[in-house]
């Protein structure tokens, strides 16, 4: 009867040389991928604040058919903020009312709401129609923050985040909005390195995209 040969295993040293390869492929790849993984959030925050542009752009065309839309000025200006929380509770407030065409029945009145499985397309109140609607088309959005700018019936800048329900803190001094151009500077220093992320690490979309640069001493 044939005797069975031992199988040799590693070699305590053959075990280090491993577990050193390991670990230095660990420290190449890890990062690359976690930089992999918040790029692409970035990239999905600027998609959905352009479509949140474009959405909003389309709504106020459809206002101005309706009778409730801003006056073609570039005087004319609002800025809106968007509130998303409880699973896709939407919360529309604005500003200047003045901006609007008020002989309609349907009007600004500065706030108003809807989720997605709302149809405030009769509502008199224009923000209650614009949250329902918007709550409609972004039904996968169903946490954060947005501001929006208005000038003459068109959105020509948007930021939006999924990170929290609140606006940025004003010590981050975020760009402020511009007029046709969209912001009144096309470039933020985000947190030093990362375009899309603030120095507190939230990462925010924008529309225009605001690009990396830094601030002006």
């Amino acid at each position: 009867m044939k005797k069975l040969k031992n199988k040799k295993g590693f070699t305590l040293v053959e075990l280090i040389v491993v577990i050193a390869i390991i670990g230095v492929l660990a420290a190449i790849l890890i990062p690359t991928l976690m930089g992999y993984v918040t790029r692409s959030h970035v990239n999905n925050a600027n998609a959905l604040a352009g479509k949140l542009r474009d959405n909003v752009t389309y709504f106020l065309t459809q206002a101005d058919a309706d009778g409730y839309g801003m006056f073609m000025s570039h005087s004319a200006t609002c800025e809106i903020e968007i509130t998303v929380n409880n699973g896709g509770d939407w919360k529309v407030v604005t500003t200047n009312h003045n901006a609007f065409v008020t002989h309609f029945s349907t009007k600004w009145s500065g706030s108003g709401s809807g989720h997605f499985d709302d149809n405030n397309a009769s509502s008199s109140n224009a923000e209650d129609r614009l949250a329902s609607y918007l709550a409609n088309s972004f039904r996968d959005f169903k946490y954060g923050f947005a501001r929006v700018n208005l000038v003459g019936g068109v959105c020509t800048a948007v930021y939006v985040t999924d990170e929290q329900d609140t606006d940025l803190p004003a010590s981050l001094n975020f760009p402020a909005f511009g007029t046709e151009s969209g912001w009144a500077s096309p470039t933020y220093e985000w947190n030093g390195i990362d375009q899309g992320i603030t120095e507190t690490g939230i990462i925010v979309g924008t529309s225009p995209v605001l690009l990396y640069g830094k601030s002006t001493p």
